[in-house]
């Protein structure tokens, strides 16, 4: 089936104009996405998006405002307002691919991780996990709660 993008409801959305966003990541599986809240959020405590068991995670180009360049635009991206899954994901077949040079591979390891997609003010992150968590942190700045949060 072709690649095509679902909007994700998370429960939660993030201030469209703070580009404050802070990912971290690690090689063994964790991935935190740290977020301000909306100013009319009634919890002012940081969104900590969290991904157990990421296989992959970027936070790049494009911006908000050239949305349109970005390769799932036209897939169903146009549509997303905050979060989004990509079905039938081209990149989680090109993961899978790239590891069957591996004596151990198993592609059964593959098929159940999800790629998500947030948009934000300043770039578009993209994850492949099995899951997202959507958690709460006090934290000063986002950076640092995204330190503090990470499992």
């Amino acid at each position: 089936m072709a690649e095509r993008v679902i909007p994700l409801e998370l429960g939660v959305v993030w201030d469209p104009n703070a580009p404050e966003a802070a990912l971290v990541s690690n090689d063994v599986g964790p991935s935190l996405l740290m977020l301000r809240p909306r100013a009319d959020d009634t919890d002012q405590r940081r969104i900590a998006l969290v991904w157990d068991g990421a296989r992959a995670a970027v936070m790049q180009p494009p911006n908000d405002e050239a949305i349109s360049g970005h390769r799932l635009y036209n897939k169903g991206l146009k549509g997303v307002l905050w979060a989004a899954e990509v079905l039938d994901s081209e990149w989680i077949s090109d993961l899978e691919r790239r590891n069957r040079v591996h004596s151990l591979h198993d592609p059964q390891r593959f098929s159940e991780l999800r790629h998500f997609v947030l948009l934000l003010k300043e770039c578009t992150v993209e994850v492949v996990a099995p899951a997202v968590v959507v958690r709460r942190v006090e934290a000063g700045s986002v950076l640092a709660g995204a330190a503090e949060a990470l499992p």
